[in-house]
């Protein structure tokens, strides 16, 4: 689509108006109009939402509603598309109103030209463009602060946590050396160790996160071991909750990784395909729920699909779903750091995450990780 090339959806329930605005922005020689046409409240609102246009034509009057109406229901849902309203009569106050609700112009039917409204359309795109920037700009801020304010507490944690453990693991150490052929002492002891080093692990992710670092605990890990762990962790509340549980390909794959961290990646996106069902069951959608695992390997990388039937993630949620502090939880049901630690650890170890859904319909997170040499 080149710079003069544009795409525009029309909500006016008076098909005249609507070819009087098709002809005259056929008369505009130095752009091409694209033109959805819809008709309807109800079916301009749906088009706004699930199609992606560079600008809006908004007629005041809609049947029983007025284009305010659809202005106030769509004002705060992230819709990028600028909107401009007419109406067939200048009035004041609706001009006003216009502006408080984001309407990005007013124009009075019968009273702009081609050329006008031309320009009505380049400037009100020019405008959200740079609304857009801005707000992407204030979102690098904020997400430093949010970065800055994570490396404080996991600082915090090292300091507190680090001295305490690092005394537990030389106790052990010293118990495993003294008691060595107690068998059963030894086991117990080593087991200590092991999931101290995992704490230790953990907040040392959690620095590297906060300093946007790879991690240097990234190596070699066993897909199916990290899967099975977190499964065992799992099932019983998929089975409690009549969740199916569907595993494709739990082929043996060696991913860069760090074994705990990723067990906690996974475990947090089952659990949230699990809420995300159970929401969905509040809704009236009680049978037929399932959890999807899919695991596809190429010679470079190795995907690892989640796939719920849940309540799904609404379109204008999907920007920030991976930013901290964002969740669509209840308060205390949620703190919105799961998927953005889990965003932050596995792109420490060169991957990424990606996620696809539509309300009601369900999500599905992909988890793209470089293979290793076992």
């Amino acid at each position: 689509m080149t710079a003069f090339d544009f795409n525009v959806l029309i909500i006016d329930d008076d098909e005249d108006d609507f070819v009087t605005i098709r002809d005259l922005l056929a008369d505009n020689l130095r752009s091409r109009y694209h033109l959805t046409w819809k008709s309807s409240y109800k079916d301009g609102l749906e088009a706004l939402q699930r199609q992606k246009f560079d600008v809006c034509l908004l007629d005041f009057r809609l049947g029983a509603e007025t284009g305010l109406d659809l202005l106030r229901e769509t004002h705060g849902q992230n819709l990028s598309c600028p909107i401009i309203l007419l109406t067939g009569q200048g009035d004041f106050d609706i001009d006003v109103a216009a502006m408080q609700t984001g309407a990005a112009d007013y124009l009075i039917k019968g009273q702009f030209t081609a050329p006008l409204l031309d320009r009505s359309i380049r400037y009100a795109m020019k405008h959200a463009l740079d609304k857009e920037e801005l707000r992407a700009n204030r979102a690098q801020i904020l997400q430093q602060d949010r970065l800055a304010s994570l490396g404080l507490l996991a600082s915090s944690l090292a300091h507190e946590i680090g001295t305490p453990m690092g005394i537990i693991r030389s106790r052990a150490e010293m118990v495993v050396k003294r008691f060595g052929d107690n068998s059963a002492l030894k086991d117990n002891m080593t087991s200590i160790i092991f999931q101290i080093d995992k704490v230790t692990k953990l907040v040392q992710s959690l620095l590297n996160i906060a300093r946007e670092k790879r991690s240097d605990y990234s190596g070699a890990v066993d897909l199916k071991v990290v899967i099975d762990d977190v499964l065992s962790l799992v099932q019983h509340e998929l089975n409690r909750k009549n969740i199916d549980l569907e595993l494709k390909n739990s082929d043996s794959l060696q991913v860069k990784a760090e074994e705990g961290p990723l067990g906690q990646v996974l475990l947090n996106l089952l659990v949230n395909a699990i809420h995300a069902i159970e929401e969905a069951k509040k809704r009236g959608r009680t049978e037929g729920h399932k959890i999807a695992i899919t695991v596809a390997a190429t010679l470079k990388t190795v995907d690892i699909s989640i796939e719920d039937t849940g309540v799904g993630i609404a379109a204008n949620n999907l920007p920030q779903i991976f930013k901290p502090f964002f969740t669509t939880k209840e308060i205390g049901q949620g703190t919105g750091l799961g998927l953005a630690t889990s965003y932050k650890l596995i792109q420490s170890w060169g991957g990424t995450i990606s996620v696809s859904s539509e309300a009601q319909t369900g999500a599905k997170f992909t988890v793209h990780l470089l293979t290793a040499k076992g």
